[in-house]
């Protein structure tokens, strides 16, 4: 929608006396990819604050670009020692952060899921996220999820038909799209305390917008980044699914996970797993859930991922 003519649904609203709403979502049109991106913390750099190798982890730095052109950065993981031909045999995780900080926050996780599942790990950072130049957006991040993609199936110390993604919250966007749009390139999905779309979550988000924001109401048309994930996991096929579920979420409501579950088949989909953990926060599930969640993770790789034991 043009910015004309969202002004004069603005100048309308404000003559009709909703002045303050009116407002608000014109501030919500404007400044939303700055409400759902959250690239640096405030009073904390942009630029990394640990490195892998503070995590017992090898690491390479991988500059892609992404189709518009946007220059990223990304990190490639593994356990010290792993040589070209071990991490050929071992499956690779394409991962996807949440919204906020940049990837140096994510290593305590991903130093566990690189010890747990016995993976390589690729994580590229969105645009806007660490070292990665431009803006965040939907539509950005899509073009570099792909790239991402397009340059993990291309390395010789990837097994191509060994590649799972994993996304936790936006990042369960992230990869749920990308599988949407690969239909055939992973050998598994996991996605942990994700939304069915912005246009669900808003209303938890901002409450007093909830009689104009969420499915089916008028005020959608001001949401740009949509990320209709509830539209996208019935793309992926017949590809095996784990969802990571935290009990005492407390930002997304944990409905929307198992909507999403039961939307692709729930129990009766064999290729869909679902792991739930009644004590955990939306940003604390592995800490909290402990063993309950590696143990979840590793059942779901011994069925659909070759591990070697």
């Amino acid at each position: 929608m043009e910015w004309d003519t969202v002004m004069l649904w603005l100048t309308r609203a404000l003559i009709g006396g909703g002045s303050i709403s009116a407002v608000i979502l014109g501030l919500l049109y404007s400044f939303q990819e700055r409400l759902i991106y959250i690239p640096k913390i405030p009073g904390i750099p942009n630029d990394f604050q640990y490195y892998p190798n503070d995590y017992g982890l090898e690491y390479e730095d991988v500059d892609l670009a992404a189709k518009d052109g946007t220059k990223l950065h990304a990190w490639y993981l593994h356990p010290k020692g792993w040589t070209l031909a071990s991490r050929k045999q071992r499956p690779t995780v394409l991962f996807f952060q949440e919204n906020a900080g940049n990837m140096s926050f994510r290593l305590p996780f991903l130093r566990l899921l690189a010890r747990y599942l016995d993976c390589s790990i690729f994580a590229p950072s969105y645009r806007g996220y660490g070292r990665s130049q431009g803006q965040p957006s939907e539509a950005g991040i899509k073009l570099d999820a792909q790239a991402a993609l397009d340059h993990l199936l291309q390395r010789p110390d990837v097994d191509k038909d060994l590649v799972v993604v994993i996304g936790k919250s936006l990042g369960g966007a992230v990869a749920l799209h990308l599988a949407a749009d690969n239909p055939t390139a992973f050998k598994a999905i996991v996605i942990e305390n994700t939304f069915l779309s912005i246009e669900d979550v808003a209303p938890k988000m901002l409450p007093f917008l909830g009689p104009v924001l969420g499915r089916g109401k008028l005020g959608n048309f001001l949401i740009r980044n949509k990320w209709r994930n509830y539209q996208a996991i019935r793309k992926i096929g017949d590809t095996p699914i784990l969802m990571l579920s935290a009990g005492q979420d407390e930002i997304v409501p944990q409905s929307h996970m198992q909507i999403l579950y039961d939307d692709i088949g729930g129990a009766n989909n064999k290729r869909c797993s679902w792991a739930e953990f009644p004590e955990a926060h939306h940003n604390d599930t592995y800490e909290v859930a402990g063993p309950q969640y590696w143990q979840a993770m590793l059942a779901f790789f011994r069925r659909f991922v070759p591990v070697v034991e």
